[in-house]
């Protein structure tokens, strides 16, 4: 091969190589731990495959093929990276329980699916309950969030999540717990809480926030509307806002109650279970005596009470342990001896 032909044929490797390139558009950069891992991987691969040649013959490698190597290496990076960029990453939450019906999809342009518990939710997913459904779910921090019939939530991301129609309870944890902020948006404003439990419902044209500990802040774009433990707050579509009383435990807080993720008794202290108990019901555990209270701190618990809501659970729970006794009454589950 003379020169003339060797040129000719390198100008037309060079047009392939610019062809190629245009067809591949502007390269999409890794984040820089991921490009090191790839240049990791490449390199031992290299070394693995020059290692494994047998010394036959020298190959000679022309200028367009290592190109070319290039840029399957970069599309190896970018495809471990899509992942990454595009958002995909921890859940943000679990789905502790389902009760009847219930659809989650996995992104705007995805199909509806049935919700199972045990199934993870990212933060572009969106849940739907049918009128007979109910949902639990639960954050990696703890943080609880149940969905009422008829309901319609959307992930933005971990911290964030938008409510379509429907009810929300939202439990934090006590004051201090630990849990993360979470918001709810709504067409009628951004609730935030601080330690609380408490229901957000978007229906008849207007958001009503029922709190039933700590305190919640409604942001409405002008100067926020609080709502604290007892208080129920209503804003209207014109942002008028209306504030009323309201009880922490009975029938407004029964739809949450009923989808409660369980709670194991088993080797769990009668007074673990209380405690379980009064958070779920809104209501205080008062023991009668001292002796009372140290015997449900030392009384072991066994069985299960799955499938059961709170206070159908204490009335099961007390009718194994002959040695105390329980009632409601009004905010209060009054524990004393039996035998008094």
């Amino acid at each position: 091969m003379n020169n003339h032909e060797q040129n000719s044929e390198r100008t037309g490797d060079d047009a392939d190589l610019a062809a190629l390139l245009r067809a591949v558009g502007p390269r999409l950069q890794p984040p820089a731990d991921v490009a090191a891992e790839v240049r990791a991987a490449v390199a031992a691969e290299w070394h693995a495959t020059v290692a494994a040649r047998k010394p036959v013959r020298r190959r000679i490698v022309q200028p367009w093929m290592a190109m070319a190597a290039s840029v399957a290496a970069i599309a190896i990076a970018v495809g471990i990276a899509l992942p990454r960029l595009n958002g995909a990453g921890d859940p943000v939450a679990f789905v502790a329980r389902v009760s009847g019906a219930a659809a989650v999809r996995h992104s705007a342009d995805g199909a509806w699916q049935p919700l199972a518990a045990g199934s993870s939710i990212g933060p572009s997913d969106e849940i739907r309950t049918e009128v007979a459904g109910r949902v639990a779910l639960r954050r990696p921090d703890g943080l609880e969030v149940r969905l009422d019939a008829a309901t319609q939530l959307a992930f933005n991301n971990d911290e964030r999540a938008s409510l379509a129609t429907g009810s929300v309870y939202v439990d934090a944890g006590a004051p201090g717990s630990g849990s993360d902020a979470f918001v709810i948006g709504t067409p009628y404003g951004d609730v935030r809480h601080l330690g609380t439990q408490y229901v957000a419902a978007v229906k008849d044209g207007m958001l009503q926030v029922d709190v039933r500990e700590g305190s919640v802040s409604i942001d409405k774009g002008q100067t926020p509307a609080v709502a604290r433990a007892g208080e129920s707050l209503t804003v209207a579509r014109d942002g008028a806002v209306s504030r009323s009383q309201l009880d922490v435990y009975g029938e407004s807080w029964r739809w949450a109650e009923s989808v409660a993720p369980e709670f194991v008794i088993e080797g769990r202290s009668l007074d673990e279970f209380l405690t379980w108990a009064g958070r779920e019901t809104g209501r205080k555990i008062v023991y009668t005596s001292a002796e009372a209270a140290l015997e449900a701190e030392s009384t072991q618990l066994k069985g299960s009470v799955a499938g059961l809501a709170p206070e159908a659970a204490v009335a099961a729970v007390f009718a194994s342990e002959p040695g105390l006794r329980q009632q409601i009454a009004g905010g209060q589950i009054r524990v004393e001896r039996a035998n008094r």
